[in-house]
């Protein structure tokens, strides 16, 4: 009998376990990380999960390890978290099922880095537009200068704006490509979550804009790919 896989509610799930850890500063900002780097914080919850056998014992295990070495924003986050711990609840017997479970584990890798990856070459399209730019280094100094949460998360949501009206048409040309790859609706989210992923990062862009942080080379995916390949061979 042919085991059955519930692709969809995978395909649900890895963005919204993704998007929550983007925010907390816990996947790579470079997409030429070490292929452990991608998969750590997925791994740890699944692990968490088979270990009690519970997602909601599981979840908030492992909730708490990762709340412990999130860069920034463990505050803001935090429904999101509780957002996406309800939904797992919800559907507990899909992480309950040692079949969807390995499925989860082998395609980790390439759900993760399809998730990055237009979202990373947005924002380094951007820092490469925008490098050295008076108004944009401004906008993210004003984030970093902030002297409390409520100011810094006022002046991340102005940043986050600023990137709505600028970053799409600024860049366009420069992602065009990778822009017919997917629908309108599809583009939007993806482009909303490399804002947010701009504004959460704001220390290490600004280092970026500023010239203090190398920028990183775009890779095309294939060549990625083969290098995540032999990473797995040599492991």
């Amino acid at each position: 009998m042919a085991v059955q896989i519930e692709r969809g509610l995978a395909d649900e799930f890895c963005p919204r376990l993704f998007r929550v850890l983007d925010e907390l500063g816990l996947l790579p900002r470079q997409l030429r990380a070490k292929p452990t780097e991608f998969e750590k914080y997925p791994r740890l919850l699944f692990g968490s999960i088979q270990r009690y056998n519970d997602v909601d014992a599981g979840f908030r295990e492992w909730e708490s390890r990762i709340l412990r070495v999130a860069e920034f924003r463990r505050e803001e986050r935090y429904p999101d978290l509780e957002e996406l711990r309800r939904w797992m609840n919800d559907q507990a017997d899909f992480f309950t099922n040692k079949a969807n479970m390995q499925h989860l584990r082998t395609s980790l890798l390439s759900r993760v880095f399809q998730y990055l990856y237009p979202r990373r070459v947005l924002a380094n399209a951007f820092c490469q537009q925008y490098k050295g730019n008076k108004e944009a280094i401004a906008k993210f100094q004003a984030v970093t200068s902030a002297k409390d949460a409520s100011e810094r998360e006022a002046r991340r949501q102005d940043l986050e704006e600023w990137f709505r009206e600028n970053l799409p048409s600024s860049i366009e040309a420069s992602v065009q490509k990778l822009k017919e790859l997917y629908n309108d609706d599809e583009w939007q989210v993806i482009a909303d979550d490399a804002c947010k992923s701009l504004s959460t990062n704001v220390h290490y862009y600004l280092k970026v804009l500023t010239g203090k942080e190398p920028l990183e080379a775009e890779p095309e995916p294939e060549e990625l790919e083969e290098e995540f390949m032999e990473e797995d061979t040599n492991d």
